[in-house]
């Protein structure tokens, strides 16, 4: 018997609907506006430089590079730009999307970035040498996938980071679920926003998913953070040193 307290499962294969192609470029910026307004406002923004920050604070030989994979609107690049300059920290970013409608609107916002430069790629897999950047971040990405694909793209990000990997994500349950939709219909108007909030969660993970992805990943001492708002992260610093159990 289904009950309030039974776990959620998740909704592995349900598309949502920013994913699929043939809505308008206004439509499309619309909801890419409202996730980066949700970033903000719900701490998405604040879980990634959380961890990011002190590792880009660390006297470096050359600035830091980060690969941001599905970057969409490019609002967490600007958002660690922004910190960067604030604290005199030089970083480039390499912002990737499979999306020309989300790349379009992400070069139009990011103008003023010249350290951001963005470039179609269809992920995982990844189009780059193993080691290329310092660091390999995704934030609101691997919930689109499979697991089976999701453990594909933390292995390609461990692969293409020298010092570590960071992934920001939704934690799913139903208080997560009833709230963001919600939030979603009190903020937004957009229907790609109203629509895949809450789907969002239900394709989300819980902590102990994924410790075990990181651990199929050959992720190096992965650990998973809470945050508030049901944000939870996956950090691994050094992602081949030492090898390692996921905790």
């Amino acid at each position: 018997m289904v009950t309030a307290f039974a776990p959620l499962p998740r909704l592995e294969n349900a598309v949502e609907l920013l994913d699929r192609p043939g809505y308008p470029d206004g439509e499309v910026r619309g909801s890419l506006r409202d996730l980066g307004r949700l970033n903000r406002l719900f701490g998405g923004t604040r879980a990634v430089l959380r961890d990011l920050g002190p590792w880009l604070a660390r006297p470096a030989l050359a600035p830091p590079t980060l690969l941001d994979v599905g970057t969409g609107g490019a609002d967490i690049p600007r958002a660690i730009c922004c910190w960067a300059r604030r604290r005199g920290v030089a970083v480039t970013v390499e912002a990737v999307d499979r999306s020309d409608q989300a790349l379009a609107a992400a070069a139009e916002w990011s103008a003023a970035y010249p350290e951001i430069r963005l470039r179609c790629v269809e992920a995982p897999p990844l189009p780059y040498a193993d080691g290329s950047f310092d660091y390999a971040m995704a934030s609101l990405v691997l919930h689109h996938l499979t697991t089976a694909r999701g453990v594909r793209l933390l292995r390609e990000m461990g692969r293409v980071a020298r010092r570590g990997v960071i992934v920001s994500d939704l934690a799913r349950c139903r208080r997560a679920r009833f709230l963001t939709a919600l939030g979603t219909r009190l903020l937004s108007r957009n229907r790609l926003t109203r629509h895949d909030g809450p789907l969002s969660v239900l394709r989300g993970f819980q902590p102990g998913e994924l410790v075990r992805m990181a651990s199929e990943a050959g992720l190096g001492a992965a650990r998973v953070g809470r945050h508030p708002w049901f944000r939870l992260t996956l950090v691994a610093e050094e992602p081949h040193g030492g090898g390692g159990a996921a905790r």
